[in-house]
C-alpha cells in the first residue's frame, strides 16, 4: 500500500481522502491510499492487474471486499491487514487462496514452522513492497502539497500512476 501525504491538518479532498496511520513510520497523514493487486514476474517486478484507491481510513480488507474481486483459481499473498477466515469465505467460490503470516501471540513466542512460514511469506511479499517503492522513486506520488482539490488529488494520483506503469511496460 501507498499513501499520497497531504498533511494532516489539510481541510481538501474530503469527498475521497480522510486521515490514516501509518503503523511503519507511526504517523497520521491525510490522504487516500494506492491498493495493488500483481502478477509474479520472475527476475522482474510484479505486474499490477488490478489497482484503486481508497481513503486513508478504510482497512485493506474493506477496501478490498468493495472491488468485488474476481480472483479465480489463485493464491494472494498479502499483509497481515488481510485476515484470513473472513477472506476466505468471501471467495471460497472463486477457488481463491490467501496466504498470509502468522501475527505473534501475546506474551508468546512464534514456532519454528510459524517462522519459517513467515519468512516464505515475507519473501513473496517483498516483490510488491519493491514495486511500490519504485513507483515513490520514480513519480514522487506521496507529495501531494499543492493539491487542493479532490479532482487534483485524483489526477494527481492517477497521472503519476500512468506514468509509472508506462514506465514499468517500457522498462524505463
Amino acid at each position: 500500500m501507498l499513501n499520497t501525504v497531504i498533511p494532516t491538518t489539510a481541510r481538501i479532498a474530503r469527498e475521497v481522502a480522510d486521515v490514516g496511520y501509518c503503523l511503519a513510520k507511526k504517523t497520521y497523514f491525510h490522504s487516500v491510499r494506492l491498493h495493488v493487486i500483481a502478477e509474479r514476474r520472475f527476475g522482474r517486478l510484479p505486474n499490477p492487474t488490478q489497482i484503486w484507491l481508497a481513503q486513508a481510513s478504510a482497512h485493506d480488507l474493506t477496501a478490498a471486499k468493495e472491488q468485488h474481486l474476481e480472483l479465480l483459481d489463485t493464491t494472494l499473498i498479502a499483509d497481515l491487514a488481510y485476515p484470513e477466515p473472513e477472506f476466505e469465505q468471501s471467495h471460497n467460490q472463486q477457488n481463491t487462496r490467501l496466504l498470509v503470516g502468522h501475527k505473534k501471540p501475546k506474551g508468546k513466542d512464534l514456532t519454528k514452522l510459524e517462522k519459517y512460514h513467515n519468512r516464505l511469506i515475507s519473501k513473496f511479499r517483498q516483490l510488491i513492497e519493491s514495486l511500490f517503492n519504485w513507483i515513490n522513486e520514480k513519480t514522487n506520488i506521496q507529495t501531494a502539497s499543492k493539491v487542493r482539490s479532490a479532482d487534483g488529488l485524483l489526477l494527481h494520483c492517477w497521472g503519476k500512476l500512468a506514468v509509472a506503469f508506462f514506465l514499468l511496460v517500457f522498462n524505463y
